[in-house]
């Protein structure tokens, strides 16, 4: 039994004519062998890095610290809870930068009801 030789790939007009090729065709039907490696970089606004936001930890008058998030004007607009460890602080930046993205907003105020 002769095995069937690979399909050449079409070309796009788009890049959408292209992403619903890969999502339906079965690419092992293909030649892939004439792609390239090609190297993309990201261009997207970093709004935080970039205005002057930041993230700061401090360490108050009983030894515990405490992160912050601060406006290029230096006015706090979130403050942490007391941790124990400067360690434990920058932990809880990072987890706030890993959520901040997706998280919702529930408002539990008087004024809500």
């Amino acid at each position: 039994m002769k095995s069937k030789s690979p399909k050449p790939l079409p070309t796009f007009a788009s890049d959408q004519e292209a992403e619903a090729f890969v999502d339906h065709a079965d690419l092992t039907e293909f030649d892939l062998s004439t792609g390239k490696t090609m190297t993309f970089e990201r261009s997207e606004a970093k709004p935080f890095a970039t205005t002057g936001y930041r993230f700061v930890i401090s360490q108050d008058a009983e030894h515990c610290f405490r992160a912050a998030f601060k406006d290029p004007s230096g006015k706090i607009l979130l403050s942490s809870v007391p941790f124990g460890t400067r360690e434990a602080a920058f932990k809880a930046i990072q987890t706030f930068r890993a959520a901040i993205s997706s998280a919702s907003t529930r408002d539990t105020s008087d004024a809500a009801a």
